[in-house]
């Protein structure tokens, strides 16, 4: 198999770093049946990292711009770490929701970079924890959160924090992140802009059970992931706390099991050579394609449905937003608790609604 990394200095499109590509460069050199050419049009896979953004159906005109990638669609694999992702390129996915997965086309993968290295370096020695349940974190992503502060915030023995901090922790943030969630039983893992989280990966690191709350969450293949995490549905969350008391047992158990899923499937010594299988495995499952199927692909009445593009999804989804804004700023929460500067909202007819999600006319409704 031959095999064309696109860096930055191909296409726009690539993220800036590359840093992965070269990781997983480095674990397909190992294998005798791939070869790396410097041509695309050589190469029977061209593999990108696409640049981490927020990405719509805009991003399709992107795509068609895109040298390589307008020409050999039928060749391209994608490393994606969007939140949220939409799915357009076949490829190895972060945070892809359930329901944009299809087999063949894209796979699972955990974080290969986390914002946090202490908790790589955090002493595994043993530590009694004092909560039942521990969160920290922002709620601006996710109205679960809310929710979640709701549900468990007074309840015994469960320590939520709120933090305004995005991506840019100082190094006590830090600290105080990873002697929470290793002083608790288990650690909350509610969805943020994306199902999947840096915070499941973080928690089994630290020898913790991760509860994930996420229902359009994918967990990667490899692990037996029922063995050391608890699911529970989004819908159920005023239920919460019993769950937790009725499996309080099991949390000495289950953290020991996630810590070795870790080990084997997830630490940085297996990451690269999981993410270099996981891409083998999926080009060798994927139909056979041609130009104009991919290009079909990309514009199919399926994939804008499932990534709420169609001309009514987008409407429903401002007016959501803006209903939702509105309630915010009339009762000062949530955004009264985590202390956010909160600015005015315009007020859109609907005639400047429709122009402004059809795109004909962009209007900005919050200043």
């Amino acid at each position: 198999m031959k095999l064309f990394f696109i860096s930055r200095g191909f296409s726009e499109l690539s993220d800036k770093n590359s840093s992965l590509i070269y990781i997983i460069k480095e674990a397909l050199s190992s294998y005798k049946n791939v070869e790396e050419v410097f041509d695309p049009q050589e190469a029977d896979v061209i593999l990108i990292h696409e640049n981490d953004s927020f990405k719509n159906f805009d991003y399709i005109k992107d795509l068609l711009s895109d040298p390589i990638i307008s020409k050999y669609p039928e060749k391209i694999f994608t490393i994606n770490t969007d939140d949220s992702a939409t799915g357009l390129l076949r490829g190895l996915y972060t945070c892809l929701p359930r329901s944009r997965v299809i087999d063949g086309i894209n796979t699972a993968v955990s974080y290969a970079q986390f914002p946090n290295e202490l908790v790589f370096s955090a002493k595994m020695e043993k530590v009694k924890p004092r909560y039942l349940a521990v969160w920290r974190g922002n709620i601006k992503s996710n109205r679960l959160r809310s929710k979640m502060l709701t549900s468990l915030g007074s309840k015994d023995r469960c320590r939520l924090e709120l933090t305004n901090s995005w991506m840019k922790f100082e190094k006590d943030e830090l600290e105080k992140y990873v002697d929470l969630i290793r002083g608790s039983k288990f650690s909350i893992c509610p969805a943020g802009w994306a199902p999947a989280t840096y915070r499941i990966y973080e928690s089994m690191a630290l020898g913790r059970c991760p509860v994930i709350l996420a229902d359009d969450f994918v967990p990667p293949k490899g692990p037996d992931w029922h063995e050391f995490a608890l699911f529970f549905p989004e819908n159920k969350i005023d239920d919460l706390h019993s769950f937790l008391l009725q499996h309080e047992h099991l949390a000495e158990t289950l953290g020991k099991k996630a810590f070795e899923a870790w080990q084997e499937y997830f630490s940085p010594a297996c990451l690269k050579n999981y993410y270099a299988e996981a891409l083998l495995l999926l080009i060798a499952s994927t139909p056979e394609t041609s130009k104009a199927k991919e290009l079909a692909r990309w514009n199919s009445v399926e994939m804008f449905r499932s990534n709420k593009w169609t001309l009514p999804q987008r409407l429903i989804n401002r007016i959501k937003y803006r209903n939702w804004f509105s309630r915010s700023l009339n009762r000062g929460a949530p955004s009264e608790r985590v202390n956010i500067k909160v600015v005015g909202l315009k007020k859109m007819s609907l005639v400047s609604l429709f122009l402004d999600v059809t795109g004909i006319v962009k209007i900005r409704d919050v200043v």
